[in-house]
Protein backbone atom coordinates (compact mmCIF):
# COMPACT_ATOMS: atom_id res chain seq x y z
CA UNK A 1 0.00 0.00 0.00
CA UNK A 2 1.45 3.56 -0.79
CA UNK A 3 0.95 5.57 2.20
CA UNK A 4 2.44 9.13 1.36
CA UNK A 5 4.77 10.71 -1.41
CA UNK A 6 8.66 10.26 -0.86
CA UNK A 7 9.67 13.94 -1.51
CA UNK A 8 12.91 14.13 -4.18
CA UNK A 9 13.23 15.46 -7.02
CA UNK A 10 15.67 14.00 -9.14
CA UNK A 11 16.28 9.86 -8.85
CA UNK A 12 19.12 7.94 -9.76
CA UNK A 13 16.27 5.11 -11.17
CA UNK A 14 15.47 6.54 -14.87
CA UNK A 15 15.41 3.37 -16.69
CA UNK A 16 15.76 2.89 -20.73
CA UNK A 17 11.83 1.98 -21.20
CA UNK A 18 11.27 5.70 -19.92
CA UNK A 19 11.63 6.51 -23.61
CA UNK A 20 10.87 3.53 -25.42
CA UNK A 21 7.43 3.52 -25.48
CA UNK A 22 6.63 6.60 -27.13
CA UNK A 23 6.64 8.36 -23.86
CA UNK A 24 3.70 6.30 -22.19
CA UNK A 25 6.10 5.28 -19.12
CA UNK A 26 6.79 7.56 -16.22
CA UNK A 27 8.43 7.10 -13.34
CA UNK A 28 7.30 8.17 -9.66
CA UNK A 29 8.37 7.87 -5.72
CA UNK A 30 6.45 7.67 -3.16
CA UNK A 31 6.96 5.36 0.54
CA UNK A 32 5.40 1.96 0.94
CA UNK A 33 5.01 0.53 4.66
CA UNK A 34 7.48 3.19 5.53
CA UNK A 35 10.28 2.70 2.90
CA UNK A 36 11.19 4.61 0.03
CA UNK A 37 10.11 3.05 -3.37
CA UNK A 38 9.66 4.17 -7.02
CA UNK A 39 7.34 2.88 -9.38
CA UNK A 40 7.92 2.66 -13.17
CA UNK A 41 4.65 2.45 -15.02
CA UNK A 42 3.48 2.54 -18.68
CA UNK A 43 0.56 5.28 -17.96
CA UNK A 44 -0.66 3.86 -21.80
CA UNK A 45 -2.06 0.84 -20.91
CA UNK A 46 -4.92 2.42 -18.88
CA UNK A 47 -6.98 3.20 -21.42
CA UNK A 48 -7.83 -0.47 -22.17
CA UNK A 49 -7.67 -1.79 -18.97
CA UNK A 50 -8.76 -4.42 -17.66
CA UNK A 51 -7.68 -5.98 -20.95
CA UNK A 52 -9.79 -9.24 -21.52
CA UNK A 53 -7.01 -11.35 -23.06
CA UNK A 54 -4.50 -10.88 -20.34
CA UNK A 55 -6.20 -11.88 -17.63
CA UNK A 56 -2.82 -13.08 -15.59
CA UNK A 57 0.19 -11.03 -13.91
CA UNK A 58 3.43 -12.38 -13.35
CA UNK A 59 4.95 -10.98 -10.97
CA UNK A 60 9.07 -11.04 -10.88
CA UNK A 61 12.42 -9.50 -10.12
CA UNK A 62 15.69 -9.64 -8.32
CA UNK A 63 16.91 -9.46 -5.26
CA UNK A 64 19.73 -7.07 -5.24
CA UNK A 65 23.39 -7.70 -3.82
CA UNK A 66 23.97 -4.45 -2.56
CA UNK A 67 21.19 -1.82 -1.37
CA UNK A 68 21.38 0.90 0.27
CA UNK A 69 20.12 1.30 4.12
CA UNK A 70 16.72 2.57 2.74
CA UNK A 71 15.98 -0.06 0.87
CA UNK A 72 17.12 1.44 -2.73
CA UNK A 73 19.90 -0.49 -5.37
CA UNK A 74 23.32 0.61 -4.80
CA UNK A 75 24.43 2.20 -8.53
CA UNK A 76 26.56 -0.31 -10.06
CA UNK A 77 23.14 -2.88 -9.80
CA UNK A 78 21.36 -0.81 -12.13
CA UNK A 79 22.88 -2.40 -14.90
CA UNK A 80 22.18 -6.14 -13.89
CA UNK A 81 18.13 -5.19 -12.49
CA UNK A 82 18.19 -3.95 -16.79
CA UNK A 83 19.58 -7.28 -17.63
CA UNK A 84 17.54 -9.30 -15.81
CA UNK A 85 14.70 -7.35 -17.21
CA UNK A 86 15.56 -7.72 -20.33
CA UNK A 87 15.81 -11.39 -20.18
CA UNK A 88 12.52 -11.74 -18.19
CA UNK A 89 10.86 -10.13 -21.20
CA UNK A 90 12.58 -12.27 -23.76
CA UNK A 91 12.18 -15.51 -21.66
CA UNK A 92 8.03 -14.34 -21.81
CA UNK A 93 7.63 -13.65 -25.06
CA UNK A 94 8.60 -17.31 -26.06
CA UNK A 95 6.21 -18.49 -23.96
CA UNK A 96 3.20 -16.21 -24.28
CA UNK A 97 1.81 -12.72 -25.04
CA UNK A 98 2.36 -10.18 -22.35
CA UNK A 99 2.43 -6.86 -21.65
CA UNK A 100 5.07 -5.35 -19.29
CA UNK A 101 2.78 -2.90 -17.01
CA UNK A 102 5.08 -1.63 -14.62
CA UNK A 103 8.16 -2.04 -12.09
CA UNK A 104 8.51 -1.41 -8.66
CA UNK A 105 11.86 -1.11 -6.60
CA UNK A 106 11.61 -1.18 -2.81
CA UNK A 107 13.40 -2.59 0.09
CA UNK A 108 16.32 -3.97 -1.44
CA UNK A 109 13.77 -5.72 -5.11
CA UNK A 110 13.03 -4.59 -7.93
CA UNK A 111 10.02 -6.28 -9.11
CA UNK A 112 8.27 -6.39 -12.75
CA UNK A 113 4.86 -6.96 -13.64
CA UNK A 114 3.45 -8.93 -16.75
CA UNK A 115 0.19 -9.31 -18.15
CA UNK A 116 -0.23 -12.23 -19.50
CA UNK A 117 -2.36 -15.04 -21.93
CA UNK A 118 -1.21 -17.74 -20.23
CA UNK A 119 0.94 -19.10 -17.30
CA UNK A 120 1.54 -22.59 -18.33
CA UNK A 121 5.64 -23.30 -18.24
CA UNK A 122 6.25 -19.47 -17.37
CA UNK A 123 7.34 -20.63 -13.87
CA UNK A 124 9.86 -23.67 -15.05
CA UNK A 125 11.17 -21.41 -18.18
CA UNK A 126 12.26 -18.36 -15.17
CA UNK A 127 13.51 -20.81 -13.14
CA UNK A 128 15.16 -21.79 -15.76
CA UNK A 129 16.58 -18.26 -16.89
CA UNK A 130 17.51 -17.39 -13.12
CA UNK A 131 19.52 -20.50 -12.51
CA UNK A 132 21.56 -20.09 -15.76
CA UNK A 133 21.82 -16.63 -16.23
CA UNK A 134 21.47 -15.07 -12.88
CA UNK A 135 23.07 -17.41 -10.31
CA UNK A 136 24.13 -14.67 -7.71
CA UNK A 137 20.41 -13.13 -7.41
CA UNK A 138 17.74 -14.37 -5.45
CA UNK A 139 14.30 -13.64 -6.54
CA UNK A 140 10.78 -13.54 -6.35
CA UNK A 141 8.50 -15.65 -8.74
CA UNK A 142 4.98 -15.23 -8.31
CA UNK A 143 1.60 -15.77 -10.30
CA UNK A 144 -2.14 -14.86 -10.32
CA UNK A 145 -5.38 -14.18 -11.93
CA UNK A 146 -6.18 -10.50 -12.15
CA UNK A 147 -8.89 -10.35 -14.81
CA UNK A 148 -9.49 -6.67 -13.44
CA UNK A 149 -6.51 -5.68 -13.75
CA UNK A 150 -6.38 -4.50 -10.13
CA UNK A 151 -3.20 -4.25 -9.32
CA UNK A 152 -1.67 -1.89 -12.49
CA UNK A 153 -5.48 0.34 -11.56
CA UNK A 154 -4.49 0.10 -7.61
CA UNK A 155 -1.17 -0.28 -7.23
CA UNK A 156 0.91 0.79 -10.56
CA UNK A 157 -1.38 3.55 -11.79
CA UNK A 158 -0.37 6.82 -9.80
CA UNK A 159 -3.48 8.39 -8.43
CA UNK A 160 -4.60 11.78 -8.69
CA UNK A 161 -2.17 13.46 -6.41
CA UNK A 162 1.00 11.25 -7.66
CA UNK A 163 0.10 12.54 -11.03
CA UNK A 164 0.24 15.99 -9.35
CA UNK A 165 2.93 15.74 -8.06
CA UNK A 166 5.10 14.07 -11.17
CA UNK A 167 3.28 17.00 -13.75
CA UNK A 168 5.28 19.19 -11.00
CA UNK A 169 8.87 17.33 -10.73
CA UNK A 170 8.86 17.45 -14.50
CA UNK A 171 8.55 21.19 -14.39
CA UNK A 172 10.69 22.02 -11.67
CA UNK A 173 13.38 19.43 -13.64
CA UNK A 174 13.29 21.52 -16.52
CA UNK A 175 13.48 24.83 -14.67
CA UNK A 176 17.11 23.18 -13.32
CA UNK A 177 17.83 22.38 -17.10
CA UNK A 178 17.37 26.02 -18.07
CA UNK A 179 19.61 27.16 -15.61
CA UNK A 180 17.38 27.78 -12.25
CA UNK A 181 19.00 26.48 -9.30
CA UNK A 182 15.46 26.92 -7.42
CA UNK A 183 17.07 28.82 -4.84
CA UNK A 184 15.71 31.80 -4.99
CA UNK A 185 12.36 32.92 -3.74
CA UNK A 186 10.38 34.13 -6.62
CA UNK A 187 6.65 35.02 -7.80
CA UNK A 188 4.74 31.61 -8.57
CA UNK A 189 0.85 31.48 -9.55
CA UNK A 190 -1.59 28.35 -9.46
CA UNK A 191 -4.22 28.39 -11.21
CA UNK A 192 -7.89 26.74 -10.81
CA UNK A 193 -10.30 27.13 -13.69
CA UNK A 194 -14.64 27.23 -13.33
CA UNK A 195 -18.02 26.76 -15.45
CA UNK A 196 -19.36 30.00 -13.87
CA UNK A 197 -18.66 32.87 -11.64
CA UNK A 198 -20.67 31.74 -8.98
CA UNK A 199 -18.75 28.72 -8.34
CA UNK A 200 -15.18 30.89 -8.52
CA UNK A 201 -16.17 33.47 -6.15
CA UNK A 202 -17.29 30.09 -3.69
CA UNK A 203 -13.61 28.76 -4.44
CA UNK A 204 -11.96 32.51 -3.30
CA UNK A 205 -13.71 32.88 -0.35
CA UNK A 206 -12.75 29.02 1.09
CA UNK A 207 -9.16 30.12 -0.25
CA UNK A 208 -9.26 32.88 1.67
CA UNK A 209 -10.15 31.32 4.85
CA UNK A 210 -7.26 29.63 4.97
CA UNK A 211 -4.73 31.98 4.03
CA UNK A 212 -4.89 32.33 -0.03
CA UNK A 213 -4.85 35.83 -1.72
CA UNK A 214 -6.82 35.12 -4.85
CA UNK A 215 -6.81 37.18 -8.32
CA UNK A 216 -9.72 36.94 -11.18
CA UNK A 217 -8.79 36.37 -14.92
CA UNK A 218 -11.15 37.00 -17.71
CA UNK A 219 -9.10 34.69 -20.36
CA UNK A 220 -9.18 31.23 -20.11
CA UNK A 221 -8.18 28.67 -22.69
CA UNK A 222 -10.46 25.96 -21.29
CA UNK A 223 -13.96 26.33 -23.25
CA UNK A 224 -15.29 24.11 -20.09
CA UNK A 225 -14.24 26.13 -17.71
CA UNK A 226 -13.76 29.74 -18.72
CA UNK A 227 -13.61 31.64 -15.09
CA UNK A 228 -9.89 31.56 -14.02
CA UNK A 229 -8.67 31.83 -10.80
CA UNK A 230 -5.22 32.86 -10.13
CA UNK A 231 -3.98 32.26 -6.42
CA UNK A 232 -0.25 33.76 -6.71
CA UNK A 233 2.36 33.01 -3.97
CA UNK A 234 5.81 34.56 -2.93
CA UNK A 235 7.82 31.08 -2.49
CA UNK A 236 10.54 29.15 -2.96
CA UNK A 237 10.07 26.42 -5.84
CA UNK A 238 10.41 23.68 -3.54
CA UNK A 239 8.62 20.41 -4.79
CA UNK A 240 6.84 19.66 -1.44
CA UNK A 241 5.75 23.25 -1.10
CA UNK A 242 4.24 23.32 -4.45
CA UNK A 243 3.14 19.92 -3.62
CA UNK A 244 1.28 20.78 -0.85
CA UNK A 245 -0.46 24.08 -2.39
CA UNK A 246 -1.74 21.77 -5.27
CA UNK A 247 -3.40 19.47 -3.16
CA UNK A 248 -5.30 22.17 -1.84
CA UNK A 249 -6.25 24.03 -4.43
CA UNK A 250 -7.17 20.89 -6.23
CA UNK A 251 -9.61 19.84 -3.56
CA UNK A 252 -11.18 23.00 -2.94
CA UNK A 253 -11.75 23.78 -6.60
CA UNK A 254 -13.31 20.08 -6.91
CA UNK A 255 -15.67 21.27 -3.89
CA UNK A 256 -17.07 23.90 -6.41
CA UNK A 257 -16.73 21.89 -9.71
CA UNK A 258 -13.69 23.32 -10.67
CA UNK A 259 -10.02 21.67 -12.05
CA UNK A 260 -6.76 22.58 -10.92
CA UNK A 261 -5.30 23.76 -13.80
CA UNK A 262 -1.27 23.82 -12.64
CA UNK A 263 1.20 26.89 -11.59
CA UNK A 264 3.79 28.88 -13.84
CA UNK A 265 7.26 30.28 -12.22
CA UNK A 266 9.86 32.74 -14.13
CA UNK A 267 13.26 31.29 -14.88
CA UNK A 268 15.83 32.76 -12.44
CA UNK A 269 19.63 32.13 -13.38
Amino acid sequence: MKFFKFIVLLYLFIPFYATAQQEQWDTYMAKFAGKPGSIMVDLGLQEKAPDKLYPFLVITGPKTINCDHQGLPDKDQINAMEEILDATSNFITGITAKKLSGTFTCNCERLNYYYVKDTTNIRNALQRMYARSFPNYEYVLKMKLDKEWKTYRTFLFPTENDQIWMENNKLLSNMIAKGDSLNKVRHIVFIANFTNDSMRNLFINDVASVGFNTNISKDSLLSNYPFEALIPQIMYPKIELIDSINIIIKNTAKKYKGVYNGWSSPIIK
